[in-house]
C-alpha cells in the first residue's frame, strides 16, 4: 500500500464511526405513523405500587395511517382474564406533534416527539371493580429498543399527583 492509500485509509478509518454512528442513531428516532402501522404485539405489566401487587397485560395491536391519522385498535387480555378493547385516533398536527383520542379518554391527549422518544400524557377514565371509575392520570415515554421493538412506560397518578403505578410494556412489530 503506497503512501497515498495509507492515508486515504486512515481517513477512512476516522471518519467511519461518525457516518455509521449517524446511521444508527437515525434508526432509533421513533416516528408514531412508521412504527405502529401494521400488527404488533406487545407484553408487559401494571406495579400498584402501594401493594406491589402486579397484573400483567398482553395487547394484540393493529394501526392504520390515512396520511393525517394513526388508527390504533388494541384488544387487551389481563393475567386475571379480564379483556378489554381501545381504539387510539393520532391525529398528527405538525412534525413529531399530535393530538390523540380514545374512548376512555377525557381530554385529548397531548403527543410530542422529545428527542429519539415519543411523550405523552391523558387522563383516562378507569373501571373500577365495584362498577364505578375513577380517572388516573398517565405520564407515558415510549422509546426504540430496535427496528422491531418500542418500550413503553407509564407513571400512573391519582388526582394528577398521588402517583399509584408504573406500567412496563415491550411492543414488537410483526414480521
Amino acid at each position: 500500500m503506497n503512501t497515498l492509500s495509507k492515508l486515504i485509509f486512515g481517513v477512512l478509518l476516522t471518519i467511519a464511526p461518525f457516518f455509521l454512528g449517524s446511521a444508527m442513531a437515525a434508526d432509533t428516532k421513533l416516528v408514531l405513523e412508521k412504527f405502529f402501522v401494521g400488527n404488533l404485539s406487545a407484553k408487559g405489566e401494571f406495579t400498584n405500587i402501594w401493594t406491589g401487587n402486579k397484573r400483567g397485560l398482553t395487547v394484540e395491536m393493529k394501526g392504520r395511517w390515512n396520511g393525517t391519522t394513526l388508527e390504533l385498535v388494541e384488544d387487551f387480555v389481563y393475567s386475571d382474564g379480564e379483556k378489554d378493547k381501545k381504539t387510539w385516533i393520532f391525529t398528527k398536527l405538525g412534525d413529531g406533534v399530535y393530538s390523540g383520542v380514545r374512548e376512555d379518554v377525557t381530554t385529548p391527549a397531548d403527543v410530542r416527539q422529545v428527542g429519539d422518544a415519543i411523550m405523552f400524557s391523558y387522563t383516562a377514565l378507569i373501571k373500577t371493580s365495584d362498577g364505578g371509575g375513577m380517572d388516573l392520570s398517565f405520564y407515558d415515554k415510549l422509546e426504540m429498543v430496535d427496528a422491531k421493538t418500542v418500550r413503553n412506560t407509564a407513571d400512573v397518578y391519582w388526582l394528577g399527583f398521588i402517583k399509584v403505578g408504573e406500567v412496563e410494556l415491550i411492543i414488537i412489530r410483526a414480521k
